[in-house]
């Protein structure tokens, strides 16, 4: 049985620990074998009245698509920019992204760099089933990045991910664990902006696919909580709620209200099994 108390504990090169520091923080700085800290954020600008909306940056007004999908297989992805100044030997928008995911459902977080070439395909070297974070590592002077960039799965077309202009990283309130690993949720929290529409209420859900070689659109319902425009709403739990891969996780908002704004995220502990 694993011990995930402060004592008995282990360093990655196998020394005790011995620590009057947070065991999140260990975690956070790499020192307890097999932990791992993660923080996931995300945002939507377009929620609208009876329809369930991902908190994920694709849903906007601009492509409107309310549900995050994953990919029907293992497939390699296109990355795009909708403007040219996105390039890898350009002086101004991104050059370089970082793409994360999962290449199976049984193995563990992979990432690989993409030179970007504008409006123009670049492929990835990898197959994902999932892609859940994109970062801008190299940029121009006008970076992070000019553009919209997406990570669109070949043969299906499914967008996985997306960066909107200026912003140098995914915002998608979206994560998947495979086999191999045990996630811990210690929190995670919502936030109606002020700018949503007068008097906007939504139901926000946390969602859980436990099927996801079989049934990756069917999502339980793991928690849920209220929330109004201009309110801020976060749950803690104690003891932390575990989900064991494979599986994803997710954030849903259901506003009564078109144009809902909303943002949202969980704090997460990834255990290898």
């Amino acid at each position: 049985m694993k011990n995930y108390g402060i004592t008995g504990r282990q360093s990655g090169d196998g020394v005790p620990i011995s620590s009057s520091l947070p065991a999140a923080l260990e975690i956070a700085e790499g020192e307890i074998e097999g932990h791992y800290s993660v923080n996931k954020f995300g945002r939507t600008t377009n929620a609208d009245a009876a329809d369930p909306t991902d908190i994920w940056d694709r849903a906007n007004a601009t492509n409107d698509q309310a549900i995050w999908l994953a990919p029907t297989a293992a497939r390699i992805h296109t990355l795009t920019s909708t403007n040219d100044g996105d390039k890898d030997d350009g002086s101004a928008g991104a050059r370089t992204v970082r793409v994360y995911g999962l290449q199976t459902w049984d193995s563990a977080e992979t990432s690989e760099d993409i030179s970007m070439n504008g409006t123009s395909a670049r492929n990835t070297v990898n197959s994902y089933v999932i892609i859940h974070r994109m970062t801008v590592i190299a940029s121009g002077s006008s970076g992070p990045n000019i553009g919209t960039i997406t990570a669109v799965a070949s043969s299906d077309a499914t967008v996985t991910a997306q960066i909107q202009p200026l912003e140098g990283q995914t915002q998608m309130a979206i994560y998947g664990i495979p086999s191999t690993q045990t996630l811990f949720v210690t929190k995670f929290y919502v936030g109606i902006e002020r700018d949503s529409p007068a008097g906007a209420d939504a139901l926000i859900k946390l969602l859980w696919c436990f099927d996801v070689e079989n049934q990756p659109t069917v999502f339980q319902v793991k928690h849920t909580l209220s929330a109004s425009k201009g309110t801020y709403i976060q749950h803690e739990y104690n003891p932390y709620n575990s989900f064991t891969g494979p599986g994803i996780l997710k954030l849903q908002i259901n506003s009564d209200a078109n144009d809902t704004i909303a943002d949202g995220g969980f704090g997460l502990i990834l255990v290898d099994n």
